[in-house]
């Protein structure tokens, strides 16, 4: 055994210097069978084929070095995968938890106004506490980043912000600006998450603004 891998050490060492092949040209399965013979620790290479053997020995280290780093990187990867899927996941749920936190004291508010008799309670008591509601249902939107828009009349209509549902003459509101807002929008941070409904004043049938 040790003659044949003397004689294909040899037979490539001699191959090599004659055409000056390089390990990047030849077939893999050669590489590694060069590199095999290079590995064993035991083994004596024929005269004149030291350095040869020598060369193909750190090359088999080198080898080992860089496949033993992308095992590592690529297990980092895989944990950090991982992790950011777990830290996604908690963030999600402690995003819902805050939400469902706020709401609950909205819920208090109904509570409390259901507990009026109706008997007793005046139209001014009903129409408070659903002001009451209303004003804490948006602070809690607020605490969220949400944030009301309720463009007044005479506000240039803006599309990326408001909905026209129509346009209409009328007296004292220039053409093209907001008559009345029938609905307020929401945003949340910078992002339109609805547009307010708004009448948009129109030109008169003369083709003059109002103003």
């Amino acid at each position: 055994m040790s003659e044949e891998r003397d004689q294909r050490v040899t037979e490539h060492e001699g191959r090599n210097a004659a055409t000056e092949e390089t390990v990047d040209q030849m077939p893999k399965e050669r590489v590694d069978e060069l590199i095999a013979i290079a590995r064993d620790e035991t083994y004596e290479p024929p005269v004149g084929a030291e350095e040869f053997v020598e060369a193909l020995r750190l090359v088999a280290h080198d080898r080992d070095e860089v496949f033993a780093k992308l095992q590592r990187t690529a297990a980092d990867y895989q944990n950090f995968q991982r992790r950011a899927s777990v830290n996604e996941r908690e963030a999600r749920e402690l995003a819902r938890a805050g939400v469902a936190q706020s709401m609950v004291t909205v819920v208090d508010y109904f509570d409390m106004a259901l507990k009026q008799n109706p008997e007793t309670a005046t139209v001014e008591q009903v129409i408070g506490g659903v002001q009451m509601i209303r004003a804490e249902l948006l602070r809690v939107l607020g605490t969220h980043g949400v944030t009301a828009v309720e463009p007044g009349r005479g506000t240039a209509f803006d599309p990326n912000r408001h909905e026209a549902l129509e346009h209409s003459v009328v007296e004292g509101v220039e053409p093209g600006t907001i008559a009345e807002c029938r609905s307020p929008g929401y945003m949340l941070g910078d992002r339109m998450i609805r547009p307010a409904k708004v009448v948009v004043a129109s030109a008169s049938a003369d083709g003059e603004g109002e103003g």
